[in-house]
């Protein structure tokens, strides 16, 4: 099925089009977009910025779930379904409808910027997801440097942003209680493909 700009779709009919495509698209309040395929460089950080979360959490006596780029974030107040590269939920995921692949509560959100996704990712894509009530930290990821910034919930309204840029550098996840390395986000990854 071809789609134009100018349709639009309900809900039900994003869903039913997304479980039969072979490629990922957000919805945006009755728009469908389709999402730009990953890069190798796109692909390691995710691997290893989840890997490094994942080994994290393991260490906690806390119960959280890392779940990937395949996992649908629900953004209620714009009417969105949002694909992370990366995704926490504490204790239990609440689920959009009793579907197995749409959460409503995320904690952590992770996303590996480019250059053509710099923008979207800090900006209007950090304002959907911080309407959700249990969006508390945020991780952008450059695939162009060694550089990760992070955005921390500390009131209703107040977020906290740090940038971190040396390999020795180690990034703090609040809202989980644990830090997870630089190097270890970076190593191997070559940002000149």
């Amino acid at each position: 099925m071809t789609i134009t700009a100018s349709q639009i779709f309900t809900i039900e009919e994003y869903l039913e089009l997304e479980a039969h495509s072979l490629t990922k698209h957000e919805y945006h309040n009755g728009k469908i977009i389709e999402m730009a395929g990953g890069t190798i460089t796109h692909n390691q950080l995710m691997m290893t910025v989840g890997s490094e979360i994942l080994m994290a959490i393991r260490g906690q006596e806390k119960v959280f779930h890392l779940y990937s780029s395949d996992m649908k974030i629900w953004v209620e107040k714009f009417n969105q379904f949002l694909y992370p590269d990366a995704v926490t939920v504490a204790l239990k995921p609440e689920l959009y409808n009793n579907r197995r692949d749409i959460i409503t509560n995320p904690l952590l959100v992770v996303e590996v910027t480019s250059s053509s996704t710099q923008g979207y990712d800090a900006n209007n894509k950090f304002d959907y997801y911080r309407s959700i009530p249990s969006f508390s930290e945020y991780l952008l990821v450059s695939q162009v440097q060694h550089h990760v910034s992070r955005f921390f919930r500390e009131a209703p309204d107040l977020w906290r942003t740090s940038d971190y840029d040396s390999l020795e550098d180690m990034i703090p996840l609040q809202s989980m209680g644990l830090e997870i390395p630089m190097l270890g986000i970076y190593k191997g990854v070559d940002l000149n493909p």
